[in-house]
């Protein structure tokens, strides 16, 4: 169903005039802006109660698991 209405929406819009177009999706654009709301700040001390003890579980030899998964490439990075 919401195929055949956006294809009769495109053929309206192809039989109209650059001006008309432009002034359509200015106001769709508009109607659209209205249905967002811009996202409140979050509250800090709120989110780091949340996330306080996020990595307790976890080993403390975690660094050591980290250096030694790393790669060291040996290859030459020329800029030029």
């Amino acid at each position: 169903m919401e195929d055949l209405l956006i294809s009769k929406y495109v053929k309206l819009f192809e039989l109209m005039s650059l001006e008309s177009k432009i002034e359509l999706l200015s106001k769709l654009t508009e109607s659209m802006k209205k249905g967002f709301s811009k996202k409140a700040e979050p509250d800090k001390k709120e989110l780091s109660r949340e996330l306080f003890g996020a990595w307790a579980d976890i080993d403390d030899d975690i660094t050591e698991l980290i250096y030694s998964s790393r790669t060291i490439s040996k290859r030459d990075v020329n800029f030029d």
